[in-house]
């Protein structure tokens, strides 16, 4: 009986197509089973995105810290020249007011440098040398919320000393309308000031005018009150200084 079945069964042989199908079948009924490259995607994907952003976050408030405008000095003797810094106190750009400090800028690079050291190559400059005269005057004008931190290390700076520099405070909002009249925060500060005594006086005119010039027009008015005149190495009075004073004189205004 078995061989008859099993002559009966031979004979029936299954086609490749019929192999494939079973096969198939076969697949597809087998669970899948997680891939884990799937699983590892999904569970380091927020951590990559939180680090990506962690660090442009970071980087953002670096170029803020060192970018952003915080606080402006200006130099005045004919050539105006204005520093813009940042907070950590660092040159972030320099305009110049006049012919003579773009010839100034064309030669000295400031930008990225502390603001004393900045100050000191514009002072040494052999453009600037050829208007610091014996009766030249070299003002520093410095608008800061941290106004008293600059004016001491321009106080007590090596070129303020030597060539007997002056020193004042201006207000931050002077900024913007000194720049409205294309002025350096410096020169600007005194136009306003004599402009009060004189209607006629233009900004146009006291851009081309040097600082000691400015401050002689001033004088007529004001006399020995005027609190840019410098005064000598052993404190004694001077055009108008009140004993005791020293080369930089600040005006808290």
């Amino acid at each position: 009986m078995s061989n008859k079945i099993q002559q009966a069964f031979g004979q029936i042989h299954a086609t490749d197509q019929m192999k494939y199908a079973a096969a198939l079948g076969v697949l597809e009924r087998e669970p899948q089973r997680p891939r884990p490259a799937v699983r590892f995607r999904k569970v380091w994907r927020p951590l990559v995105l939180a680090c990506l952003l962690l660090f442009s976050g970071a980087g953002f408030g670096g170029w803020y810290l060192l970018e952003t405008p915080v606080s402006y000095v200006s130099v005045d003797v004919n050539p105006s020249i204005e520093l813009t810094l940042n907070r950590l106190n660092r040159v972030t750009g320099a305009e110049s007011r006049n012919e003579a400090g773009e010839m100034i800028l064309k030669e000295v690079q400031v930008k990225g440098r502390s603001y004393l050291d900045a100050v000191r190559l514009l002072v040494e400059s052999d453009v600037m040398q050829r208007f610091l005269t014996e009766d030249a005057d070299l003002i520093f004008t410095v608008a800061s919320p941290r106004a008293d931190e600059l004016l001491t290390g321009l106080e007590s700076s090596e070129v303020s000393i030597l060539y007997q520099g002056m020193c004042r405070q201006a207000d931050m909002e002077t900024v913007a309308s000194a720049h409205e009249c294309g002025m350096s925060l410096g020169k600007y500060t005194i136009y306003k000031r004599l402009s009060e005594y004189d209607a006629s006086v233009t900004a146009e005119e006291c851009q081309h005018i040097s600082m000691h010039q400015l401050h002689l027009r001033l004088s007529r008015y004001e006399g020995g009150n005027d609190e840019y005149h410098k005064c000598d190495d052993t404190g004694s009075a001077e055009d108008g200084c009140a004993e005791g004073r020293h080369h930089c004189q600040e005006t808290h205004r």
